[in-house]
Formats: C-alpha cells, sequence, structure tokens
C-alpha cells in the first residue's frame, strides 16, 4: 500500500508541472494565434504595409510550432492519467473498494462473458464476478480478451496442471514490478483506442470481400494506367509539345475517369470502408497493439527454462515465430498507414485525388486482404496469447501484494481425494476483520456438517472454501496458512431465487439447482482426474421441516453415490439428528455469545470461530427481540 501512495505522489506532482506547462503553451499559443491575425489584418488591411503581414505569417509559423511542442506534453498528461488509475485500481484492490472497482465499462464486459450454466451460477455463488467480487480483486486486466480469458478461468474447474503451469508463470512475473505497472498502463491504453477485438478477429478469419469482386482490383489496375497516360498527355501539353486539344481532351478524361472512380465508391465501396472501420479502425489502436504484443520481450528471461512452458508459449505466439503477432500487427501497421489517408483531416486532401484516380480503397483493400490471407489462422491465437498474459500478469499482482498466502498443494483426485485447509480464510474480506479457521472437505463417503445459528459465519466458511479453491485454479496463493485440493470442478446452492415470470417457486428454483449440481456431479463421476466439490447452503427451505430433512438426505444420497466430497450447512438442528446423515457427517458449528451492556440491554457478538460438534444454540428468536419483534407483555403494553 505505501509503495502505491508513494508512486500516487510522484504521478500527481509530474502532472501538475506538467498542466503548468501546459497552461503556458496554451497562453503562448493565443498571443501567437491573435497577434498574427491582428499583423495580417493590418498588413493586408491597409495599402503601402505589406512588410507586416509577412511578420503575420512569421507569426503563423510560431503557432504551429508552438502547437507542434504541446502536443507530447498533452499526450504525456495523458498517459500519466492511465498511470494514475492504473494506481488507484491497484489501491482499491488492497482496500476492498468495491464501488471504484466496479465501473460501469467492466461491469458490461464481465455481464457479456459466455459461461455454461452451472458455472454462472457457481460464480454467483461465490462472487465470483459480480460487484464485491473475486474478479475485482484480483484482476487488472483492461481489453476484453483479458478479462474473458481470467473470468473464465476463475469459474473454470481447478486443474492440477494448469493451475501448476500459471502459478510457475505468475512467480516470475510478481517481482517485475515495474515491468507489470507498465503493461497494466499500456493496456488500459489499448482499450481505451480499439474496443472489443471481436470484430476484427471475425474479419480476419471470414472470408475476403474482393474474392468474388476482383474486376474492382482490375479496374483499379487500369486506372492506374490511364491516369498515368492521362497525366502525362496533359503535362506534355502543357509544355506546347502537343496541342491544345490534347491537353483539354486529356483533362476531359481524368474528369470522367474521377467521375467513375467516385461513383464506383458511392455505390460500391460501402462495405470496403465498413471493413477498414473493422480492421483499422485508426493508426492508433494498431499501433497500440503491436506495442502491447511486443511487450512479450521483457517476459522472464526464465522463460526459456522448460519449466516455464506456458510462458513460452505465450512468447511464441506474441514474438517469436515469422507469423507472431509483432510481426502481424506491424505488417497491418503499413497498411493502416495507407488506409490511414481518408481518416485524416491533413492527408484527406492527398486521398481525394488519389482515390479518383486510381481506386485507392480498392488498392489498400487488397494489401489488406492479403494481410488476412496471410494471417488468418494466426489471429485467434494471438489474442488467446494476450488474454493469457493479460490473466498472468494480473494474478502476478495478488502474488506480490499478499506474501503471507501460501501456495496450493496439490493431491491425487483419484486416491480418497479431500481438501484440507489450516487458517483458511475468506479472501474478499479485509485482512483486519478476516477469521481463519481448519477445515477439512472429504474424502468421498463423508460430509462436512456446518450448523450455527444465524449470522454466525457459516455461509462464509463455504465461500471460503469456494473462493480459494478458485484462487488456486488461476495459480494465485490461497488466502490460508496451508491448503491442499485435489483437481476439482466446483456445484453450488448458495443463492436461490423464484422467477415469478417463468412461474418458478423458490422451492422448485431450489429443485432445479440441486439438480444442476447432483447432475454435475454425475458427469465428474465418469472421469479419474477431477472430483465434484458440492456446496449447499441452507437447501430446501421453500418446503416444511420434516419433508426437507427427507428430502436433504435423499440429494446427499445422489451426491455420495457419485463420489463427490462437499459441505453442507444448516441451522435445522433436527437435519443434524438425522440417523443417515449422522453416520457420514462430520459435523463443526459456529456459536454466538449474548452478553448485556452497559444498559443492560442483550448485545449478540459472534466471533466466527468454527468448533467441533452440532451447535448447541440458536438465535432466531433472540434476534426477533432484538429488533423488536418479540412476544409483548403487559409492560410493553401499556408503554405502548
Amino acid at each position: 500500500m505505501e509503495r502505491y501512495q508513494t508512486q500516487l505522489k510522484s504521478i500527481d506532482n509530474e502532472r501538475e508541472a506538467l498542466r503548468i506547462k501546459d497552461r503556458q503553451f496554451s497562453k503562448i499559443r493565443a498571443i501567437l494565434f491573435l497577434v498574427s491575425v491582428a499583423f495580417l489584418v493590418v498588413g493586408y488591411g491597409f495599402d503601402g504595409l505589406p512588410y507586416v503581414g509577412w511578420i503575420g505569417w512569421g507569426g503563423l509559423v510560431l503557432f504551429l510550432a508552438a502547437v507542434t511542442a504541446n502536443e507530447p506534453v498533452r499526450e504525456k498528461l495523458e498517459e500519466l492519467g492511465r498511470h494514475r488509475s492504473v494506481v488507484r485500481r491497484l489501491v482499491a484492490r488492497l482496500e476492498r473498494d468495491w464501488d471504484r472497482l466496479s465501473t460501469k465499462t467492466l461491469a458490461k464486459s464481465l455481464a457479456e462473458v459466455e459461461l455454461p450454466g452451472h458455472r454462472r451460477d457457481v460464480a454467483s455463488d461465490l462472487d465470483l464476478l459480480g460487484h464485491a467480487s473475486l474478479f475485482h480483486l484480483v484482476s487488472m486486466a483492461a481489453t476484453t480478451p483479458g478479462i474473458r480469458t481470467l473470468a473464465n478461468w476463475l469459474a473454470g474447474p481447478a486443474e492440477e496442471n494448469d493451475a501448476k503451469q500459471r502459478w510457475i508463470a505468475v512467480n516470475a512475473l510478481a517481482p517485475m514490478r515495474e515491468e507489470r505497472l507498465r503493461f497494466y498502463t499500456l493496456a488500459r491504453q489499448v482499450a481505451d483506442s480499439s474496443g472489443d477485438p471481436e470484430n476484427f478477429i471475425k474479419w480476419a478469419t471470414g472470408p475476403a470481400w474482393l474474392a468474388k469482386r476482383n474486376w474492382l482490383v482490375l479496374w483499379s489496375n487500369v486506372s492506374v494506367i490511364l491516369a498515368g497516360i492521362f497525366l502525362f498527355l496533359a503535362v506534355i501539353s502543357g509544355f506546347g509539345l502537343l496541342t491544345a486539344q490534347i491537353f483539354i481532351g486529356s483533362l476531359i478524361a481524368m474528369g470522367c475517369l474521377i467521375a467513375i472512380n467516385m461513383a464506383l465508391t458511392t455505390l460500391m465501396l460501402g462495405p470496403a470502408h465498413a471493413i477498414f472501420a473493422i480492421a483499422m479502425a485508426n493508426r492508433r489502436a494498431v499501433s497500440d497493439y503491436e506495442e502491447i504484443f511486443s511487450s512479450a520481450e521483457w517476459l522472464p528471461k526464465s522463460a526459456q527454462d522448460s519449466n516455464q512452458t506456458f510462458l513460452n508459449q505465450i512468447s511464441d505466439r506474441m514474438l517469436s515465430n515469422d507469423r507472431s503477432a509483432q510481426t502481424g500487427m506491424r505488417a497491418l501497421q503499413k497498411v493502416a498507414a495507407a488506409g490511414g489517408l481518408r481518416q485524416s483531416a491533413g492527408t484527406f486532401l492527398i486521398y481525394l485525388p488519389l482515390q479518383g484516380l486510381m481506386l485507392w480503397d480498392v488498392r489498400v483493400l487488397k494489401r489488406l486482404e492479403n494481410w488476412q490471407a496471410e494471417y488468418a489462422t494466426e489471429v485467434v491465437g494471438w489474442f488467446e496469447a494476450l488474454g493469457e498474459l493479460e490473466s498472468l500478469i494480473s494474478v502476478a499482482a495478488v502474488r506480490d501484494e499478499y506474501p503471507s498466502w501460501s501456495k496450493p498443494e496439490w493431491v491425487s483426485a483419484s486416491d480418497s481425494p479431500a481438501i484440507a485447509a489450516t487458517a483458511i480464510g475468506h479472501p474478499l474480506l479485509a485482512d483486519g476483520s478476516r477469521v481463519c479457521n481448519d477445515v477439512q472437505v472429504g474424502p468421498p463417503g463423508t460430509i462436512l456438517l456446518v450448523t450455527g445459528s444465524n449470522m454466525s459465519g457459516k455461509s462464509t466458511m463455504l465461500r471460503s472454501v469456494g473462493l480459494n479453491v478458485a484462487l488456486a485454479a488461476v495459480g494465485a496463493p490461497v488466502c490460508a496458512k496451508k491448503f491442499c485440493l485435489p483437481s476439482t470442478e466446483l456445484a453450488t446452492s448458495i443463492r436461490v431465487s423464484d422467477n415469478v415470470a417463468e412461474g418458478v417457486s423458490f422451492y422448485m428454483a431450489e429443485l432445479k439447482r440441486l439438480k444442476s449440481v447432483v447432475e454435475h456431479a454425475r458427469e465428474m463421476s465418469r472421469t479419474n482426474d477431477r472430483v465434484c466439490l458440492f456446496l449447499l447452503d441452507e437447501i430446501l427451505q421453500g418446503t416444511n421441516s420434516r419433508e426437507r430433512q427427507i428430502a436433504v438426505v435423499q440429494v446427499l444420497r445422489h451426491l455420495m453415490d457419485y463420489q463427490s466430497i462437499g459441505a453442507i450447512s444448516t441451522h435445522d438442528l433436527e437435519l443434524a439428528d438425522e440417523p443417515e446423515l449422522q453416520a457420514v457427517g462430520h459435523a463443526v458449528h459456529f456459536r454466538e455469545t449474548i452478553r448485556p451492556d452497559a444498559s443492560g440491554n442483550e448485545q449478540m457478538t459472534f466471533d466466527y470461530k468454527m468448533r467441533e460438534g452440532v451447535s448447541p444454540t440458536t438465535n432466531a428468536l433472540r434476534l426477533l427481540e432484538m429488533v423488536g419483534l418479540g412476544e409483548e407483555t403487559d409492560a410493553t403494553r401499556k408503554s405502548g
């Protein structure tokens, strides 16, 4: 935190110095412009003072020089603004300032992430992607590929091989603080200038537009020849080497050629311009992508180590081979420079005669589609590599910022798999308010039964287990002193709601969710490399107590049959007394303490410490009384 605060102070000081410089340039520009206009008016508005006009022209030259000199100052201010925004996000993550972290743009990007139905449920139940979520704690991603990749990693399975490769890469990136900060800033710049590359990828991997319109390319080449002939005739006629009729005829012919090409531009080239807007929205966007792909040059030198296969693969796609992202984007930059003539006010007057005489847009599109043919098979891999690198660099910040969090340890998923944690905590809680506990979930044939009264910490414990599994999956350190787990897929039922529009009651919604959990467990039972971890919180509340107990036992029986491991929380003490559940359940509980305060009023407190056995207390009626809804006595009736 102190490091980030120091960086913010340094950035603010540099920005203030540049703002002062920018204001000075603004004053100089204004003075030069007004003085130049005044001299021009005097010089050309009064007879006999032409020399004054020349001073005015000189002043305009100085004005343009001041504008040019001011541009780097403003660009640096923009860069520092992005840099400051990045550091403030790093601070907000440490402070758990969820409102600052969850921007509208980021929320929209997360909402567009495509997840299978059961993973969407898990993400909602465990706060993986929402407002105050693990994504916001972990993520520094700004580009769409980075956001989507990290979101899918967090909501996906925790697979040992993938997680270990990610951990190795994250461990190598964690010490590279300055490089990571530059990458975060550059990623934000790319996101601002280019947006979602999805349309670019669709174009690059799609059919070529000119393939069915080769006559346009042919006519473009003919136009070049005709324009050359007409210009040559016009020039030599202008020197008197040919007759005036040939000069006039050449001009008329050029006019007809321009008219034909402009008509083709209007009638035929609308789709080509749409392709330009997708493939090279602006030269800066292409340049920014080339820069961010080139940033892989500073990947750790140890990436050449055989253990660093993940970083090697990323580096290869972004840099190393002759069809890498860096090579491809540099080639695209050259095409974008030609295509950019029509986008800039400064070069539009150059573009017009080129388009009129030689169908410039068709020639640019031909070069663009040649690029498309060469790199189409590589483009998807480029952006996958970018998303992976941005995700790893995000996770590397967590590795750097939480040195007390531990490296997850992986155990076999085929030999009595279990999750065993020492001093596990909820990673979304601040360090000062987090209470840690020891817990074991599994092996198959057992169930962790978490009991306790309302608000005592049962749901928090379930989420602590699930969130740390997600952290382990992405290669991050876990919020525990020790955390052992097998390759795992999560299945949860924690947040369930009814759906009035679809006529689904709360109880039916719970049943549908539990069916999804059981079906997922069935699928996992067919594999030997992963185990299903279920986390069920206060399930089947939408029915009476006795039927609920029978139904819960039946659901758990299915999950046990499919060799799943998991935990269920409840404050229904009768459920904990079910013989079938007692036979397989390991019961733990959280409790509350009620003490009178100085005024004699009862106050309920929780220590959030998990203890062995079934909860000996309940607090529903106590809470009812504490909020003023308890049974009225004669005294309270009279006072009312």
